[in-house]
């Protein structure tokens, strides 16, 4: 090869060489910013591929960019966690994104391509996951992250199938049937974990909505169906289409239905009473009321406010049910039929219904529809209470925080899948909002979206076995 030759392949390269430089070094295109709850992103814009190195300070992020061209840019972002951000050149081909904070913020930056993209995320929200164990066996859990761009705080108990305790329901209100302080009732049960679980009517008196059994008493009743929490044998589960029914059956073959157990007695309405309710039905004079024993009337009244004793149940009727047992005498055997709709939960020692269920056998699948749940517990995000189970029959109880900027809460689709991470095979959704609360020895563990605890009905703690 010749001299000329030679110089002129040198040529070709250099100018190759160059060219190959010039394309590397194309320009950012743009910055864009949006801001979330949870996070800020910053995206900048090229024709090729852009190459990064991060530097992280307390309070200042580096992003050199070695084969990016750049204009200088400053664009102002409303936010408190943002003290300056700058694009500059630092070379003919080089830039740097440099974004003061006002405190430490964790960073993640990703690339993406057609079109060529560099993705800044600043999280407001510091990732974080701290334990406590609070009995042997018993597992306290706050988890903090973001979400679909938004704050999530969520605090979770596990507890062992070998624990030496067992979950059961328990009135905030004391030893009856009434409303009352989570952390105060638990308390003085001295339970080191107890959180909210049945929906309840604020209007009639201790109108819990759901079924309630403790340790094979019922407490409460619904007659539509709804998942369930059930322990049979000291074994957990969820289960589908737990609903009570019953009736009190006549001499002459009518039969009155019962509309409710434990709660006020409204008009046109025919309610059961026992112990778990009180000393006495505390009802009015306008209704008749039959007392059994075994299935023996041992009394009558129309005076209201009948003495409910261990091993005794009230029939309490207005209007055209309390016609119906007109013509009932002290000494008759009647037949109190009671039923519910599950078979498992028939013959389990603990019942609690709510609803909807989230999770079936490791699947999403929440029941809006068909467990008839309202709009405002259905639609959008609120803090949540829940009870899940594992495959091994651990338990979680689970609260999420919401409302607030620390956590926007979770829809129930939300919840099942956030259930579904933290390794729950079956999972159901207990009462949530404002009366979400977990309660630790003592201690209001999570933020009441009302700024203090709501006065709740039936909950759910460990006792001892």
């Amino acid at each position: 090869m010749t001299m000329m030759k030679k110089i002129i392949l040198l040529i070709i390269s250099c100018i190759f060489l160059c060219l190959a430089t010039i394309a590397e070094a194309a320009p950012i295109e743009g910055l864009r910013s949006s801001i979330t709850p949870s996070k800020i992103r910053l995206v900048l814009d090229s024709k090729a591929a852009i190459k990064y190195k991060l530097t992280q300070g307390d309070k200042l992020i580096t992003v050199d960019l070695p084969q990016s061209s750049a204009k200088l840019l400053k664009p102002v972002l409303k936010d408190p966690l943002i003290e300056s951000v700058v694009l500059k050149s630092t070379g003919k081909n080089s830039s740097r994104l440099q974004i003061g904070l006002t405190k430490k913020a964790r960073c993640y930056l990703f690339t993406l391509a057609k079109p060529n993209r560099l993705v800044v995320d600043i999280y407001k929200i510091e990732k974080k996951e701290q334990k406590q164990r609070v009995k042997a066996g018993v597992e306290y859990r706050l988890l903090q992250d973001e979400l679909a761009g938004r704050p999530l705080r969520a605090h979770v108990v596990s507890v062992a199938p070998n624990a030496c305790y067992e979950l059961r329901p328990f009135f905030a209100g004391g030893k009856y049937n009434s409303r009352g302080s989570l952390q105060k009732r638990a308390s003085e049960l001295k339970l080191p974990v107890a959180i909210n679980a049945s929906y309840f009517d604020f209007e009639v008196e201790g109108w819990v909505i759901g079924v309630t059994r403790d340790r094979g008493k019922l407490w409460t009743m619904d007659t539509t169906p709804r998942s369930a929490l059930i322990i049979k044998k000291g074994k957990p589960a969820i289960v589908k289409d737990v609903a009570y029914n019953a009736y009190l059956e006549l001499k002459n073959g009518q039969r009155v239905p019962v509309k409710g157990m434990n709660r006020g007695r409204i008009a046109e309405d025919c309610v059961l009473y026992n112990d778990s309710f009180g000393p006495s039905t505390r009802t009015n004079r306008w209704g008749r009321e039959i007392k059994l024993k075994d299935g023996l009337v041992t009394a009558l009244s129309t005076l209201g406010d009948m003495k409910l004793e261990p091993g005794e149940v009230v029939l309490s009727g207005h209007g055209a049910m309390a016609q119906l047992l007109m013509n009932v005498r002290v000494d008759q055997r009647l037949r109190l039929v009671e039923s519910l709709s599950n078979e498992e939960a028939a013959e389990a020692e603990t019942v609690l219904s709510a609803g909807p269920l989230l999770l079936e056998k490791g699947k999403v699948n929440v029941r809006i529809a068909e467990e008839q749940i309202a709009r405002d517990i259905a639609v959008g995000r609120a803090p949540r209470t829940a009870v899940g189970i594992k495959e091994d029959g651990t338990i979680l109880l689970v609260v999420v925080d919401g409302r607030s900027s620390q956590s926007s809460g979770l829809t129930l689709e939300e919840l099942a899948n956030f259930l579904l991470k933290l390794g729950a095979r079956d999972a159901l959704n207990l009462d949530g909002g404002g009366s979400s609360e977990m309660v630790i020895n003592g201690r209001i563990m999570n933020q009441p979206s009302n700024g203090k605890e709501r006065l709740v009905s039936v909950c759910l703690g460990l006792f001892p076995k």
